[in-house]
Protein backbone atom coordinates (compact mmCIF):
# COMPACT_ATOMS: atom_id res chain seq x y z
CA UNK A 1 0.00 0.00 0.00
CA UNK A 2 1.16 3.45 -0.76
CA UNK A 3 0.63 6.01 2.16
CA UNK A 4 1.15 9.17 0.57
CA UNK A 5 -1.55 10.98 -2.33
CA UNK A 6 -0.04 11.97 -5.70
CA UNK A 7 -1.26 13.83 -7.90
CA UNK A 8 -2.56 11.86 -11.07
CA UNK A 9 -3.57 13.50 -14.86
CA UNK A 10 -7.36 12.55 -15.49
CA UNK A 11 -6.75 10.02 -19.07
CA UNK A 12 -10.95 9.97 -19.46
CA UNK A 13 -14.22 9.84 -18.23
CA UNK A 14 -16.40 7.61 -20.22
CA UNK A 15 -20.24 6.93 -19.16
CA UNK A 16 -20.93 3.87 -18.44
CA UNK A 17 -24.75 4.06 -17.63
CA UNK A 18 -26.95 7.14 -16.94
CA UNK A 19 -25.81 7.24 -13.61
CA UNK A 20 -22.04 5.79 -13.52
CA UNK A 21 -18.69 6.67 -15.12
CA UNK A 22 -15.13 5.33 -15.67
CA UNK A 23 -12.16 7.54 -14.60
CA UNK A 24 -8.78 6.58 -16.83
CA UNK A 25 -5.72 7.79 -14.77
CA UNK A 26 -2.13 8.62 -16.61
CA UNK A 27 0.67 7.14 -13.75
CA UNK A 28 3.91 7.77 -13.92
CA UNK A 29 6.07 5.12 -14.05
CA UNK A 30 8.64 6.34 -11.73
CA UNK A 31 5.38 6.23 -8.92
CA UNK A 32 5.92 1.93 -9.15
CA UNK A 33 1.48 2.80 -8.96
CA UNK A 34 0.93 -1.33 -9.20
CA UNK A 35 -2.44 -2.73 -7.87
CA UNK A 36 -4.03 -6.21 -7.77
CA UNK A 37 -7.52 -6.59 -9.18
CA UNK A 38 -10.38 -6.21 -6.85
CA UNK A 39 -7.53 -3.35 -4.84
CA UNK A 40 -9.48 0.35 -4.61
CA UNK A 41 -8.01 3.51 -4.36
CA UNK A 42 -8.57 6.66 -2.33
CA UNK A 43 -9.09 10.02 -3.94
CA UNK A 44 -9.14 13.21 -1.69
CA UNK A 45 -10.33 16.68 -2.88
CA UNK A 46 -11.42 19.96 -0.67
CA UNK A 47 -15.10 21.23 -0.89
CA UNK A 48 -16.03 24.63 0.71
CA UNK A 49 -12.24 24.26 2.66
CA UNK A 50 -13.30 20.70 4.13
CA UNK A 51 -11.16 17.40 2.66
CA UNK A 52 -13.25 14.75 1.87
CA UNK A 53 -12.23 11.08 1.44
CA UNK A 54 -13.77 8.81 -1.00
CA UNK A 55 -12.71 4.84 -2.03
CA UNK A 56 -13.36 3.69 -5.10
CA UNK A 57 -12.68 0.28 -6.40
CA UNK A 58 -9.99 -0.46 -9.24
CA UNK A 59 -12.06 -2.43 -12.49
CA UNK A 60 -9.41 -2.21 -14.93
CA UNK A 61 -7.23 -5.50 -15.11
CA UNK A 62 -3.62 -5.68 -14.28
CA UNK A 63 -2.29 -4.69 -17.40
CA UNK A 64 -3.91 -2.12 -18.46
CA UNK A 65 -3.49 1.46 -17.35
CA UNK A 66 -5.42 2.06 -13.85
CA UNK A 67 -9.21 3.14 -13.97
CA UNK A 68 -11.76 3.05 -11.17
CA UNK A 69 -15.73 2.76 -11.61
CA UNK A 70 -17.93 5.18 -9.67
CA UNK A 71 -21.28 5.85 -9.07
CA UNK A 72 -23.34 8.92 -8.85
CA UNK A 73 -24.98 8.88 -5.62
CA UNK A 74 -27.77 11.63 -4.56
CA UNK A 75 -26.15 14.31 -2.47
CA UNK A 76 -22.69 12.79 -2.94
CA UNK A 77 -19.81 15.48 -3.30
CA UNK A 78 -17.32 13.29 -4.69
CA UNK A 79 -19.40 11.13 -7.44
CA UNK A 80 -21.09 14.54 -8.66
CA UNK A 81 -17.72 16.36 -8.49
CA UNK A 82 -16.73 13.38 -10.82
CA UNK A 83 -19.81 13.51 -13.03
CA UNK A 84 -20.48 17.40 -13.04
CA UNK A 85 -16.58 18.91 -13.35
CA UNK A 86 -14.12 16.44 -13.85
CA UNK A 87 -12.27 16.02 -17.41
CA UNK A 88 -9.77 14.78 -19.11
CA UNK A 89 -6.51 16.67 -18.20
CA UNK A 90 -7.33 17.65 -14.68
CA UNK A 91 -5.93 15.87 -11.78
CA UNK A 92 -7.19 14.07 -8.92
CA UNK A 93 -5.37 13.41 -5.85
CA UNK A 94 -5.00 9.43 -5.08
CA UNK A 95 -3.89 7.52 -2.68
CA UNK A 96 -3.10 3.75 -3.10
CA UNK A 97 -3.78 0.71 -3.99
CA UNK A 98 -4.84 -1.07 -1.21
CA UNK A 99 -7.35 -3.48 -0.17
CA UNK A 100 -7.61 -7.88 0.03
CA UNK A 101 -10.59 -8.32 -2.08
CA UNK A 102 -7.99 -10.39 -4.32
CA UNK A 103 -7.74 -13.65 -5.93
CA UNK A 104 -4.98 -16.38 -5.18
CA UNK A 105 -4.37 -19.22 -7.22
CA UNK A 106 -8.37 -19.77 -7.49
CA UNK A 107 -9.29 -21.33 -10.97
CA UNK A 108 -12.78 -21.80 -10.79
CA UNK A 109 -14.60 -19.43 -8.87
CA UNK A 110 -18.14 -18.24 -8.19
CA UNK A 111 -18.70 -14.04 -8.00
CA UNK A 112 -21.62 -11.95 -7.22
CA UNK A 113 -22.33 -8.46 -7.35
CA UNK A 114 -25.08 -5.88 -6.93
CA UNK A 115 -24.89 -2.78 -8.77
CA UNK A 116 -21.51 -0.66 -8.79
CA UNK A 117 -20.28 -3.46 -6.48
CA UNK A 118 -19.10 -5.10 -10.15
CA UNK A 119 -16.42 -2.76 -10.16
CA UNK A 120 -13.64 -5.09 -8.34
CA UNK A 121 -15.51 -7.97 -9.63
CA UNK A 122 -14.96 -7.16 -13.39
CA UNK A 123 -11.19 -6.48 -12.86
CA UNK A 124 -10.94 -9.73 -11.27
CA UNK A 125 -12.65 -11.58 -14.20
CA UNK A 126 -10.87 -9.76 -16.50
CA UNK A 127 -7.63 -10.84 -15.34
CA UNK A 128 -8.07 -14.15 -13.89
CA UNK A 129 -9.26 -14.89 -17.80
CA UNK A 130 -6.29 -13.26 -19.23
CA UNK A 131 -4.02 -14.95 -17.33
CA UNK A 132 -5.18 -18.30 -16.45
CA UNK A 133 -6.29 -20.37 -19.09
CA UNK A 134 -8.15 -23.33 -17.30
CA UNK A 135 -10.28 -20.95 -15.52
CA UNK A 136 -13.76 -20.93 -15.55
CA UNK A 137 -16.03 -18.41 -13.58
CA UNK A 138 -19.94 -17.49 -13.22
CA UNK A 139 -20.98 -14.51 -12.33
CA UNK A 140 -24.55 -13.48 -10.87
CA UNK A 141 -25.23 -9.57 -11.39
CA UNK A 142 -28.12 -8.24 -9.81
CA UNK A 143 -29.42 -4.75 -11.12
CA UNK A 144 -32.61 -2.42 -11.06
CA UNK A 145 -32.90 -2.12 -15.33
CA UNK A 146 -30.68 -3.58 -18.43
CA UNK A 147 -29.94 0.38 -19.09
CA UNK A 148 -28.40 0.25 -14.95
CA UNK A 149 -26.01 -2.43 -15.63
CA UNK A 150 -22.31 -0.99 -15.94
CA UNK A 151 -19.72 -2.46 -17.81
CA UNK A 152 -22.53 -4.47 -19.91
CA UNK A 153 -20.62 -4.16 -22.73
CA UNK A 154 -17.15 -5.09 -21.21
CA UNK A 155 -19.09 -8.43 -20.04
CA UNK A 156 -20.27 -9.39 -23.05
CA UNK A 157 -17.20 -8.61 -24.80
CA UNK A 158 -15.11 -11.57 -22.10
CA UNK A 159 -18.16 -13.68 -22.96
CA UNK A 160 -17.26 -13.72 -26.69
CA UNK A 161 -13.45 -13.56 -26.25
CA UNK A 162 -13.75 -16.50 -23.78
CA UNK A 163 -16.38 -18.32 -25.40
CA UNK A 164 -17.52 -21.27 -22.67
CA UNK A 165 -15.40 -19.72 -19.58
CA UNK A 166 -17.90 -17.02 -18.13
CA UNK A 167 -21.25 -17.63 -17.95
CA UNK A 168 -23.40 -14.03 -16.58
CA UNK A 169 -26.75 -13.94 -14.62
CA UNK A 170 -28.11 -11.20 -14.77
CA UNK A 171 -31.13 -10.38 -12.00
CA UNK A 172 -33.34 -7.60 -12.54
CA UNK A 173 -35.11 -6.09 -10.07
CA UNK A 174 -37.40 -3.36 -11.59
CA UNK A 175 -38.02 -4.74 -15.46
CA UNK A 176 -39.09 -8.44 -16.21
CA UNK A 177 -37.11 -11.17 -17.84
CA UNK A 178 -38.96 -13.91 -19.56
CA UNK A 179 -37.29 -16.33 -16.91
CA UNK A 180 -39.61 -15.90 -13.86
CA UNK A 181 -36.43 -16.51 -11.77
CA UNK A 182 -33.88 -14.18 -13.24
CA UNK A 183 -36.65 -11.54 -11.89
CA UNK A 184 -36.47 -9.74 -8.36
CA UNK A 185 -33.38 -9.56 -5.87
CA UNK A 186 -30.32 -11.54 -5.50
CA UNK A 187 -31.51 -13.18 -1.53
CA UNK A 188 -31.80 -16.13 0.26
CA UNK A 189 -34.81 -17.86 -2.00
CA UNK A 190 -33.05 -16.58 -5.35
CA UNK A 191 -29.59 -18.19 -4.62
CA UNK A 192 -31.24 -21.28 -3.36
CA UNK A 193 -33.41 -22.03 -6.30
CA UNK A 194 -30.19 -21.22 -8.79
CA UNK A 195 -28.38 -24.06 -6.44
CA UNK A 196 -31.39 -26.26 -7.02
CA UNK A 197 -31.76 -25.56 -10.76
CA UNK A 198 -27.67 -26.43 -11.01
CA UNK A 199 -27.24 -22.91 -12.30
CA UNK A 200 -24.86 -21.99 -9.56
CA UNK A 201 -22.27 -24.61 -8.87
CA UNK A 202 -20.59 -24.66 -5.19
CA UNK A 203 -17.86 -27.05 -6.06
CA UNK A 204 -15.38 -23.86 -6.42
CA UNK A 205 -11.93 -22.75 -5.44
CA UNK A 206 -13.37 -19.56 -4.46
CA UNK A 207 -16.33 -17.11 -4.01
CA UNK A 208 -16.16 -13.05 -4.05
CA UNK A 209 -19.67 -11.26 -3.39
CA UNK A 210 -19.70 -7.45 -3.24
CA UNK A 211 -22.44 -4.73 -2.99
CA UNK A 212 -24.72 -3.64 -0.10
CA UNK A 213 -24.49 -4.93 3.40
CA UNK A 214 -27.67 -6.93 2.96
CA UNK A 215 -26.80 -8.54 -0.01
CA UNK A 216 -23.48 -10.29 1.10
CA UNK A 217 -25.13 -11.51 4.51
CA UNK A 218 -27.68 -13.36 2.46
CA UNK A 219 -25.92 -15.04 0.24
CA UNK A 220 -22.79 -15.63 1.97
CA UNK A 221 -25.64 -17.45 4.46
CA UNK A 222 -27.30 -19.00 2.01
CA UNK A 223 -24.03 -20.31 0.50
CA UNK A 224 -22.59 -21.69 3.72
CA UNK A 225 -26.31 -23.25 4.95
CA UNK A 226 -25.59 -25.47 1.38
CA UNK A 227 -22.48 -26.75 2.15
CA UNK A 228 -19.83 -24.19 0.66
CA UNK A 229 -16.47 -23.68 3.42
CA UNK A 230 -16.96 -20.33 4.72
CA UNK A 231 -13.09 -19.94 4.00
CA UNK A 232 -13.87 -19.70 0.09
CA UNK A 233 -15.92 -16.65 0.65
CA UNK A 234 -14.42 -13.32 0.03
CA UNK A 235 -16.52 -10.01 0.39
CA UNK A 236 -16.46 -6.39 -0.31
CA UNK A 237 -18.85 -4.50 1.41
CA UNK A 238 -19.71 -1.27 -0.48
CA UNK A 239 -22.13 0.39 2.72
CA UNK A 240 -23.88 -1.12 5.52
CA UNK A 241 -27.38 -1.94 6.43
CA UNK A 242 -28.30 -4.36 9.05
CA UNK A 243 -24.95 -5.11 11.31
CA UNK A 244 -22.84 -7.78 9.69
CA UNK A 245 -21.66 -10.67 11.61
CA UNK A 246 -18.60 -9.56 13.85
CA UNK A 247 -15.85 -11.50 14.72
CA UNK A 248 -13.71 -10.96 17.99
CA UNK A 249 -14.48 -6.96 17.90
CA UNK A 250 -18.17 -6.00 18.49
CA UNK A 251 -19.96 -2.65 17.61
CA UNK A 252 -20.03 -0.95 20.71
CA UNK A 253 -20.52 2.68 22.21
CA UNK A 254 -16.47 3.50 23.13
CA UNK A 255 -15.47 6.93 24.85
CA UNK A 256 -11.51 7.52 26.37
CA UNK A 257 -12.11 8.65 30.41
CA UNK A 258 -8.12 9.00 30.41
CA UNK A 259 -5.87 10.97 28.53
CA UNK A 260 -3.34 9.50 26.28
CA UNK A 261 0.05 9.78 24.53
CA UNK A 262 -0.25 8.77 21.26
CA UNK A 263 2.68 7.99 19.24
CA UNK A 264 2.07 7.33 15.19
CA UNK A 265 4.70 5.42 13.29
CA UNK A 266 4.27 6.15 9.33
CA UNK A 267 6.66 5.56 6.83
CA UNK A 268 9.68 5.37 9.38
CA UNK A 269 8.51 8.68 10.94
CA UNK A 270 7.29 9.07 14.68
CA UNK A 271 4.61 11.56 15.43
CA UNK A 272 3.33 11.81 18.82
CA UNK A 273 0.09 14.27 19.88
CA UNK A 274 -2.51 13.82 23.12
CA UNK A 275 -5.36 12.18 23.03
CA UNK A 276 -8.25 13.21 25.07
CA UNK A 277 -11.75 12.61 26.08
CA UNK A 278 -13.10 15.65 23.20
CA UNK A 279 -11.72 12.98 20.83
CA UNK A 280 -13.65 10.61 18.84
CA UNK A 281 -10.86 8.13 17.62
CA UNK A 282 -7.37 8.40 16.55
CA UNK A 283 -7.81 9.26 13.56
CA UNK A 284 -10.09 12.08 14.20
CA UNK A 285 -7.72 13.63 16.87
CA UNK A 286 -4.31 12.47 14.55
CA UNK A 287 -5.94 15.20 12.30
CA UNK A 288 -6.62 17.48 14.63
CA UNK A 289 -3.50 18.17 15.63
CA UNK A 290 -2.26 18.12 12.12
CA UNK A 291 -1.02 14.54 11.43
CA UNK A 292 -2.13 12.91 8.22
CA UNK A 293 -2.40 9.73 8.80
CA UNK A 294 -3.96 6.47 6.13
CA UNK A 295 -7.77 6.89 5.92
CA UNK A 296 -11.20 6.29 4.23
CA UNK A 297 -14.39 5.09 4.81
CA UNK A 298 -13.86 5.93 8.70
CA UNK A 299 -16.59 3.24 9.09
CA UNK A 300 -14.63 0.54 9.45
CA UNK A 301 -14.89 -1.14 6.43
CA UNK A 302 -11.94 -0.23 4.26
CA UNK A 303 -9.04 -1.37 6.06
CA UNK A 304 -6.85 1.70 4.90
CA UNK A 305 -6.29 3.11 8.65
CA UNK A 306 -5.21 -0.71 9.53
CA UNK A 307 -2.16 -0.45 11.78
CA UNK A 308 -0.80 -2.10 14.84
CA UNK A 309 -0.74 -2.01 18.56
CA UNK A 310 2.71 -2.12 19.48
CA UNK A 311 2.58 -0.63 23.18
CA UNK A 312 -0.67 0.71 24.95
CA UNK A 313 -4.03 -0.93 24.45
CA UNK A 314 -7.39 0.30 22.39
CA UNK A 315 -11.06 -0.78 21.86
CA UNK A 316 -12.71 -0.91 18.58
CA UNK A 317 -16.39 0.99 18.19
CA UNK A 318 -16.71 -1.72 15.40
CA UNK A 319 -15.09 -4.04 12.73
CA UNK A 320 -16.09 -5.20 9.60
CA UNK A 321 -13.02 -6.21 7.84
CA UNK A 322 -10.40 -7.71 9.97
CA UNK A 323 -9.72 -11.39 10.35
CA UNK A 324 -9.57 -12.98 13.40
CA UNK A 325 -5.60 -13.77 13.33
CA UNK A 326 -5.34 -9.86 12.37
CA UNK A 327 -7.10 -8.93 15.85
CA UNK A 328 -5.30 -11.84 17.81
CA UNK A 329 -1.50 -10.70 16.34
CA UNK A 330 -2.25 -6.50 17.44
CA UNK A 331 -3.91 -4.99 14.23
CA UNK A 332 -6.61 -2.46 14.82
CA UNK A 333 -8.70 0.25 12.79
CA UNK A 334 -7.46 3.25 13.87
CA UNK A 335 -10.77 4.67 12.48
CA UNK A 336 -12.66 3.18 15.27
CA UNK A 337 -10.22 3.00 17.51
CA UNK A 338 -10.18 4.53 21.38
CA UNK A 339 -7.26 4.70 23.41
CA UNK A 340 -7.73 2.70 27.23
CA UNK A 341 -4.22 3.25 28.52
CA UNK A 342 -2.17 6.24 29.13
CA UNK A 343 0.36 5.43 26.41
CA UNK A 344 -0.67 4.11 22.70
CA UNK A 345 1.95 3.31 20.03
CA UNK A 346 0.31 2.50 16.61
CA UNK A 347 3.03 1.18 13.68
CA UNK A 348 0.81 2.24 10.28
CA UNK A 349 4.13 0.48 8.59
CA UNK A 350 3.73 -3.10 10.17
CA UNK A 351 2.60 -5.74 7.62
Amino acid sequence: MVNIFSKLKVNEVQPLTYNSKRVEFDVPPKLKFSFQSGQYITVRRNFNNIEERRSYSICSSENEPLAIGVKRVHDGLFSNYIFNELKPGMTLEVMGPNGRFIKKNEAKLLMVAAGSGITPIISIISSTLKNNTSAEITLLYGNKTIESIMFHKELDNLKDIFLGRLNVIHILSKQGQDVELLNGRIDQHKVNQLILKKMIDLEVDGVFICGPDSMINNVSDTLIENGLNESKINTERFYLGRKPKLKKSERTEVTAEIKSNIEIILDGTHRTFVFDKHNDNIIDAAQAHGIDVPFSCKGGMCCTCRCKITKGDVTMKANFSLEDWEIEAGFVLACQAVPQTEDIVLDFDAS
